[in-house]
């Protein structure tokens, strides 16, 4: 590409991760927001108004067989995500950046990093935590052996939001910290008594999952379980534990040092989109939150309900490649005993229920 040409950018999904990501992609040198697509006319338009955006479609395939796109933001829900993948790959693009969840299985998450690799697609997945000043740090001190071997790491999830919306970026978080190990095993439990979804993907109304990593740490989710809530740290080794304090610090005890140190991390001067252009180029050899990075929190949330689905250990890899949850509720595993199909996020049509 010469000096003096413009990444041409295409945003598939127009409601708020697909400002989101506008505005980061006009943050960038040599980018130009061309066009926007989404199902529902308004949305797009309204996009491509608040950005300046020249075209506007309704049908992916139109927006990328017309427009000679370099790179597009996928910011769709989870469910069609995988689908406009697929399409952007084929299409001949340079870049594809993703929102997560990833995709609604493992089977979606694959076919996209198999289109990805047939055409030579650089495929990055918005886990934008791994860009935060604070997991650097703890992946730097777990890394330099400041609290020894790893032992366990915990996350509460924030109320009412459903493994796939906010176990992405906890789970990704983990496997940041301890510098993406693999996954050994997973266990874990799920409950659905109620007709909860969550951006039209079936969701789970509590569940919880350990998950076994690479070298014997032990990392537990909990989505939606009763109160008391406990206070635990980010993670615990043989020799320490980190906490996160206030204003961005990091929290550290260890063997080295009577008390807790508070540690001020240096901030990150990258960001995800600046590093898919580098990637792109060249000037990098991967990218921090590639696909395959992300494929590996897909694998381990399907776990957990997996877990439940063959009420066993899941040993990875995860051979299933439908939604285990899914699976549970066509076959009568999961049955609803509180009627009303509700979604979390946008609400159906005539629904009363908000959870």
């Amino acid at each position: 590409m010469a000096m003096n040409q413009k990444y041409r950018i295409g945003v598939i999904g127009c409601g708020g991760m697909g400002r989101s990501h506008s505005r980061s992609w006009q943050k960038q040198e040599n980018v130009e927001l061309v066009a926007a697509m989404d199902i529902y006319e308004e949305s797009a338009k309204k996009l491509a108004d608040e950005f300046g955006l020249s075209a506007t479609y309704t049908d992916v395939d139109e927006m990328l067989a017309k427009e000679d796109l370099d790179i597009v933001s996928i910011t769709t829900w989870q469910g069609p995500r995988s689908e406009a993948t697929v399409a952007a790959a084929k299409a001949g693009v340079k870049g594809i950046m993703g929102e997560k969840p990833m995709a609604a299985s493992l089977g979606q998450a694959d076919e996209m990093l198999k289109a990805c690799e047939e055409n030579d697609v650089k495929l990055v997945i918005g886990h934008q935590r791994r860009y935060s000043a604070v997991s650097i740090e703890i992946q730097r001190l777990i890394a330099s052996g400041a609290i020894g071997q790893p032992t366990t790491l915990h996350h509460r999830a924030k109320a009412h939001a459903g493994l796939l919306n906010t176990g992405t970026h906890a789970i990704d978080g983990w496997r940041f910290m301890l510098s993406d190990p693999e996954t050994l095993w997973v266990i874990g439990t799920t409950s659905r008594t109620t007709d909860r979804w969550e951006r039209r993907t079936i969701c789970e109304d509590l569940c919880m999952g350990l998950v076994c990593f690479e070298g014997g740490a032990r990392a537990i989710y909990e989505g939606d379980l009763p109160d008391p809530g406990v206070s635990m740290p980010i993670v615990a080794g043989t020799e320490g534990q980190i906490r996160s304090g206030d204003n961005g610090t990091v929290l550290l005890q260890n063997n080295d040092a009577k008390g807790w140190q508070t540690i001020t991390p240096q901030p990150e001067p990258k960001n995800q989109f600046q590093e898919l252009i580098e990637w792109i180029e060249g000037k990098i050899p991967t990218h921090r939150g590639r696909g395959e990075q992300a494929r590996y929190t897909i694998e381990i949330m399907m776990a957990i309900y997996e877990s439940l689905r063959i009420k066993n250990v899941v040993n990875m890899p995860l051979e299933t490649k439908e939604l285990p949850l899914e699976l549970m509720v066509d076959d009568g595993t999961l049955q609803v005993l509180e009627e009303g199909k509700y979604d979390l996020r946008t609400p159906f049509e005539g629904q009363t229920r908000k959870r």
